[in-house]
């Protein structure tokens, strides 16, 4: 509580020095090891003595401090981006509010701060991933329509400790965010006892509540050395069997271009896929060729199930059929297996036509054998939500044309027949590799279980940003949290083999940033890890955990202040 007759605590400069650090862990700075002592100067503020108000503002403002400038590659895809940009800084920023206010909350109740702060942390970064409507359990009132914004969590900082981050198969990323917290929570302790620190933050007087000398200490160091000797024994395995090989196209054609759909477009991706399908040293093609998200410039054309093509217009069934002649046609050039990244155009039951983005794969022969539409779309970016009743967010959208995409309805699993065997893979569209829950959805039990996921996206629209890097580190979360492999096909980057167990075994250049904004072919074998997860069984459990404690003494704290109230 206040203490009006003890010096208001310094706030704004630990919240801000707090932003900054986590900002520096992020990339492109990519200094993950940051990330251990980011949060300490934010933890001074749980038992400030200052109001309420004024602690949540200095909060808010060192939240600026990180997403603001993180965040700032969605400000290149269009200057109509800006807007956006702002507004997802903020909204990072509150729920960064959210999470100190739940953690003070649990402070006052008795809860100690090593469990307080990674419980606050893991249930708001779960709650920020899946907000408003991309909860799993609303698919059983029919109400899940995927949505939320699950990147820049605290365990995306450490993708480069690929020992720490293995235990996500058992928690998700979650439980690596709640290690990091964790162990700033030892720091903190540590570190607020020295009087100095306490003269300068303006601190009131120990609280009762605080965490017993040792106590977060002796927590983290268990659990960290638990998760690296975890970490050891899951990498410690024969090596992975070989499953087929695969080519990724990686364009490198700028936004602006790609937009008109033009001949430099054609061109562009034509030259790629020729390159694609050249045999190796051994005569042998790829298995498979992965070309980006929309790369391929002609629309996909389509009739819904149960619909005739006699009931669709004449000029609608004329490009339905051209559409499909022209893939025979390629696959005399191109005689290989192709999954193409492109926008498809279906005629529905309503006589309207809507449009999807799709990655649609065809065998050898140009034959369909498989179409998956993208569930979960970008808001402002392949759909306005909210457009009938507020026609004014359309400003903030890249498109001038209208541009907007019907989200899929099924999980579609592929088959890629190689000699006798049979692989079945999965695609992932865009940043659909940050929702975990997709991921998850086609390895979970009961479910037509796959070898490898494919991504395919068009980063171009980030032009060599941060944003690059950082996809391709969430993308190595979904990898360990699964246990299969992902190959990435990306316009402009960064494309990559990445195994089962979040190494990236291949990528176009030598290095992460020599593989932005460069062209070429990501050729290679995809690794098959047949291990199944306690995540990919489970799911979010921890998250929900920290839901469960954290209402549970939010319920504690009511009925205590009832039976005060009473006596």
């Amino acid at each position: 509580m206040y203490d009006p007759a003890q010096p208001r605590s310094r706030m704004f400069l630990p919240a801000i020095l707090s932003g900054l650090l986590l900002y520096s862990a992020f990339f492109p700075l990519n200094l993950g090891f940051l990330a251990w002592i980011a949060l300490v100067p934010l933890l001074s503020l749980v038992r400030a003595n200052a109001r309420s108000r004024r602690i949540y503002c200095a909060v808010f403002v060192g939240g600026l401090f990180c997403y603001v400038p993180a965040i700032q590659w969605l400000r290149v895809a269009h200057p109509a981006m800006y807007g956006a940009w702002i507004f997802l800084a903020v909204v990072c920023s509150l729920f960064l509010v959210l999470t100190i206010a739940f953690i003070r909350k649990l402070d006052r109740a008795g809860v100690p701060l090593w469990l307080s702060a990674p419980i606050a942390f893991i249930a708001v970064e779960y709650m920020r991933s899946h907000f408003p409507t991309g909860y799993a359990w609303m698919e059983l009132f029919d109400a899940l329509h995927p949505i939320g914004f699950g990147w820049y969590m605290v365990a995306h900082t450490q993708h480069d400790f690929v020992r720490i981050i293995q235990v996500s198969d058992l928690t998700g990323a979650y439980g690596v965010t709640f290690l990091v917290v964790l162990v700033n929570v030892a720091v903190w302790e540590v570190v607020s006892r020295i009087p100095k620190v306490r003269s300068w933050l303006f601190m009131a007087s120990r609280s009762t509540v605080e965490t017993k000398p040792g106590r977060s200490g002796n927590v983290a160091i268990v659990l960290l050395l638990l998760s690296l000797g975890y970490g050891l024994l899951q990498m410690n395995h024969e090596p992975f069997e070989q499953g087929p090989t695969v080519a990724l196209i990686q364009g490198n054609l700028p936004q602006d271009v790609k937009n008109m759909h033009g001949n430099e477009m054609i061109e562009h991706f034509k030259f790629l896929a020729n390159e694609a399908v050249k045999t190796d040293e051994h005569g042998k093609r790829p298995d498979l060729v992965v070309w980006p998200e929309t790369s391929y410039a002609f629309p996909w054309i389509e009739i819904y199930p149960g619909q005739s093509i006699a009931q669709v217009e004449t000029i609608f069934a004329r490009n339905y059929n051209a559409a499909r002649r022209a893939m025979i046609e390629q696959a005399r050039d191109w005689p290989t297996a192709m999954l193409y990244g492109l926008n498809t155009q279906q005629w529905e039951e309503d006589q309207r036509i809507w449009r999807y983005n799709s990655a649609l794969f065809v065998d050898s022969h140009g034959v369909p054998k498989g179409r998956y539409d993208k569930i979960h779309l970008v808001p402002l970016g392949e759909y306005v939500p909210f457009e009938k009743s507020f026609p004014f967010l359309k400003s903030f959208t890249p498109h001038q044309d209208g541009y907007s995409c019907r989200p899929g309805e099924k999980w579609t699993r592929f088959p890629l027949p190689v000699g006798e065997k049979m692989f079945l893979f999965a695609c992932l569209i865009c940043y659909e590799d940050s929702d975990a829950s997709l991921a998850r959805h086609y390895v979970r039990p009961g479910s037509e279980d796959i070898d490898f996921f494919v991504n395919i996206s068009n980063d171009g629209w980030f032009d060599g940003t941060a944003e690059h890097e950082q996809h391709l580190a969430i993308a190595r979360f979904r990898c360990i949290e699964t246990r299969r492999s992902m190959v990435r096909a990306v316009n402009m980057g960064i494309s990559a083999i990445i195994d089962s167990e979040g190494r990236v075994i291949a990528l176009p250049d030598e290095s992460w940033s020599k593989s932005k904004k460069v062209q070429g072919i990501v050729r290679g074998s995809v690794p098959l890890d047949k291990r199944t997860t306690l995540y990919a069984r489970l799911g979010d459990w921890l998250p929900l955990t920290a839901w469960f404690v954290i209402l549970a003494m939010f319920v504690r704290g009511f009925v205590r202040r009832k039976q005060t109230a009473t006596t």
